[in-house]
Parts: C-alpha cells; structure tokens; sequence
C-alpha cells in the first residue's frame, strides 16, 4: 500500500482545484503513483528552476514530497545516453504532472467496460489508473517505442498488481496492431500538425474519443479532444481547461535551431519595419497558435536584453531554406525587421497574425481539427475564412 495519507492529499487537492473529476479519486488513491516513480529522477521545484537529482535512498521523505507533489517526474535525458545524476539536453521520458494527468483522463471521460488504447507508456502509472477506472469488464493496452521504458513499466505494472495490462513495444506513430477497435486512445506525446496518424481513427469505434497533445515547430499546448465519425474521419476541439507541454513522439521530433550563429543585424538581411510589436505575438499560447500553424515548420525564440544589448531580440528561423528574421525595437513604437533567406517569415507571421486579429482573436478551442483518410485540416469554427 502506498502512502495513503499522501495520496488523498493529491487527489483532494486536484479535485478542490477542479483538475479533476471526483469519480476518478478511487483511481488515485488505488495506485499510488509511487509504485510507478522510479528511486532516482529529476523535477523542478517550479516553473522557472532548473532540474534537480532527487534520489530515494538519499532522504525517503523528499522523494515521497516530491512524488506526490503536482509535478512532472523526467524519468530519462536523451534517450537515455544520460546517466543520473548529470542535467541532460533533452528530456525524453517522465511520469506527468497529476494535475494534467487528472485533466487528460477528464477530455478522455474514460469509464467501467471500455477499452482503452495509451500511446506511451512511460512509468505505467496512467496505464494503472485506466485499468483501475475501466475495471473488470474493460481492457486497457499501452504501446511505448522505447524498449527500456517499455521493460520498467512492465515490471512496475506487474508489481504493483496490474498484470492485466497488455505492453507492446512498437512506434504507434507508424500504426497500430490488432484487429479489435478501442473505445478510447490517448496519446501522452506531442502529435505533430499534419502528422496526426490516420492508424488511430481506424483503431477506434465510432463514436470513441481520441486524446491527443497537438504541436508546430513553434507551439504545443492544445490538448485536442477528437470523435470519430461513422465516415472514418476524425474532428476535434483544444479542451478549454488544460493546457500541456508533452515531449514530442520520437518520429516527429526536428533538431533545434541554433540561433547563436546568426547577427540579429546583419547587413546582409532585407531591413524593413512594423508597428507590430513582436512579443505578445510570439509569447503567449492564444496568440502564437495562429503564427504557428501558418509556419508550421519554423521556429521561434526571444532573447532578452543584456549588457552588450539594450532590447530584446524576437526571432523566427525555417531550418530548412537557411531562411530567418529578426525582430527589434526602433523607437517611436516601431520595430526593426531583418529578414534573410528565400522566404520572409516576419511577412508571413504578420499577415497571419492580423488574419487572426480581424476575426476576433479567437482562442485556442475554437479551432477545429479534421482528419481524414487524405488530409488533415485546422479551420476555426464558425467564422470567415480567406
């Protein structure tokens, strides 16, 4: 039995904070999550702090706060090529924060008899919770592509009393074996736009529900809830409640940008200027969605200022065509812009934004999501479109 006390603790305060639906709480209390919680991981103890080495044998009582704490547990660095205790570059597999885990299993509105599909095993303690939510008449199965990932959530499902859930190792993003069509999917890695694989509609019962964190090179945060349809294809909406940051599927993922080699003022670049100051439009998640889904394939960053530089710099970057644009300000509420390569990404970031600003600022739940057997689309619900 797991720390009983802690557990309820999480669970009421998730359900006091609406993160998540009382029905779920026996599902909580029953596995504990620091079953699934390995001796040794990395948190952060906020948003802005960098990751820290926890280790269970060092002080049992620290590990078990920090487990129960609403926090993301990043299990691996790298692919693993990291060995704990060193930070790694990239973190590639973690036990989620519960507050999102309890928002997920909510747009998913999972119950007794379904049969559930989970991308990404991870840990396995959201596999548990499923089984514990579908109960006896339901079946939970869960792929993972990492077979070392995918051989500790086994051990720890088996121990903790959860024999019944079937592991697979295998790249779900390439499709999805069997011939038995799920009541439910969820997805607990970045779904790339334009990526979204076909394979899931077809594993699902019309009717059923796909849950799916969506994401461009330049955003992720939409955690879209899908339906699929008796015609085979598959619509969606970002739920309004929760907005996640999941690592990317492993066939989806695009090397960063290296920004550190460019001159946000070289004389080579195009000078030109707006009135459109580049910060909102690139910093906050309503904001920057439309941007990235006109310039799916680019990146953003923004640097602040420092001694040797009195502003800060907005940038956007497309890897591929070597094209780039810097932003910064120029006085009298305009700003400088710099634009190299064969496309002009501030251009086209502008005109989308201001498409954007025309309809309303919309936000992110009234975009619509439609995946069918030959594309894939995102509309906004309701308004004209150009």
């Amino acid at each position: 039995m797991g720390d009983a006390h802690a557990a309820a603790d999480l669970a009421d305060g998730l359900i006091s904070a609406d993160a998540m639906s009382a029905e779920y709480r026996t599902a909580f209390l029953a596995a504990a999550r620091e079953w699934f919680a390995p001796a040794r991981f990395w948190y952060k103890e906020d948003d802005d702090a960098k990751d820290v080495a926890v280790d269970r044998a060092e002080d049992l009582d620290r590990w078990l706060s920090i487990v129960y704490s609403n926090r993301a547990l990043v299990t691996q660095f790298d692919d693993g090529e990291t060995v704990w205790p060193d930070i790694g570059y990239r973190p590639t597999s973690s036990a989620s924060m519960p507050s999102v885990v309890a928002g997920m299993l909510k747009a998913l509105d999972v119950h007794t008899g379904h049969s559930v599909l989970e991308v990404g095993t991870g840990t396995g303690w959201n596999a548990a919770l499923l089984t514990e939510i579908v109960g006896e008449t339901g079946r939970v199965s869960s792929v993972e592509i990492d077979p070392v990932v995918a051989d500790q959530a086994r051990r720890n499902l088996d121990a903790a009393g959860y024999g019944t859930v079937e592991t697979v190792v295998a790249d779900a993003a390439i499709g999805v074996s069997g011939s038995s069509r799920f009541d439910r999917i969820i997805a607990t890695a970045g779904v790339h736009v334009g990526q979204f694989p076909y394979a899931w509609v077809e594993a699902v019962k019309p009717g059923g529900v796909i849950v799916a964190p969506m994401r461009a090179d330049m955003a992720s945060g939409p955690l879209v809830r899908f339906v699929v349809n008796e015609d085979g294809t598959a619509t969606g909406h970002a739920v309004p409640w929760l907005q996640v940051g999941f690592m990317d599927m492993r066939t989806h993922r695009v090397p960063a940008a290296d920004l550190g080699v460019l001159q946000w003022d070289d004389p080579a670049a195009d000078l030109t200027d707006t009135d459109l100051a580049p910060w909102v439009p690139l910093l906050a998640d309503d904001h920057r969605w439309p941007i990235a889904v006109a310039l799916s394939d680019c990146r953003y960053d923004v640097w602040e200022r420092t001694d040797d530089r009195p502003h800060g710099v907005a940038w956007l970057c497309h890897v591929l065509s070597g094209s780039w644009a810097s932003v910064v300000p120029a006085g009298d509420d305009r700003y400088a812009v710099r634009q190299y390569g064969p496309r002009r990404l501030w251009d086209e970031a502008e005109a989308a934004y201001r498409w954007w600003q025309r309809r309303g600022q919309p936000p992110l739940s009234v975009w619509r999501w439609t995946i069918t057997p030959e594309q894939q689309s995102i509309t906004l619900d309701g308004l004209d479109e150009e």
